[in-house]
């Protein structure tokens, strides 16, 4: 699936709720809710894809210089986050996602946060010492090619991937992730999440 496709389904998911908000649609969401738990947490503008999507290829690099993807995150929960250092929402939203990462790091979740501006780790590292961010794992696209793949717009933008590799949802801006919505989001696709598609296999 391209990055258009994900933005696609994404502006298709804000029309579903804008019609179930409005009253049409209402057999097939009480379907639904028979058989999905009840999404917990929405916070921002976050919008939970109707089915798993498989995003393009996700490529970046460690602090050592290592290339990964998120085939290497198997098995855990993901907040992708993209992110740059001149972003002024972005540095408000980073604080959150330290602390979001220490809560949650016993649990199955990993905070990938992804800069898309720096082409040096030290660069990120010293974002990192300046600001106090001591919990998230230091991580770089230096080709911005990730932006690309998926056809982002705007920075910051989330997504939250499943065990399985699947993007769940999708949320374009800052939100505020240390908050009790964030956590029962998060809390949300740790334990409740139905797992019953069958995983990404092109990574």
């Amino acid at each position: 699936m391209t990055g258009d496709s994900i933005t696609r389904r994404a502006a298709m998911t804000m029309g579903a709720a804008a019609m179930v908000a409005a009253g049409t649609g209402s057999t097939r969401a009480a379907r639904l809710a028979e058989t999905t738990p009840s999404l917990a947490g929405y916070i921002g503008d976050y919008y939970a894809f109707d089915q798993p999507q498989i995003l393009p290829p996700i490529v970046f690099e460690d602090v050592t210089g290592n290339r990964h993807n998120l085939s290497n995150m198997a098995g855990r929960i993901v907040l992708l986050n993209f992110w740059a250092t001149w972003c002024a929402p972005c540095l408000a939203e980073m604080p959150d996602l330290d602390r979001l990462q220490a809560h949650f790091s016993q649990t199955g979740l990993t905070v990938l946060a992804v800069c898309t501006d720096a082409r040096s780790v030290q660069t990120v590292g010293d974002f990192f010492a300046l600001h106090g961010l001591r919990n998230l794992g230091i991580y770089l696209d230096p080709t911005g090619q990730d932006l690309h793949n998926c056809a982002i717009s705007a920075i910051p933008t989330s997504f939250i991937i499943d065990r399985a590799g699947r993007a769940r949802g999708i949320l374009a801006g800052a939100a505020p992730w240390d908050s009790p919505a964030g956590h029962a989001l998060i809390n949300y696709y740790l334990t409740k999440a139905p797992v019953n598609t069958p995983p990404a296999r092109n990574r």
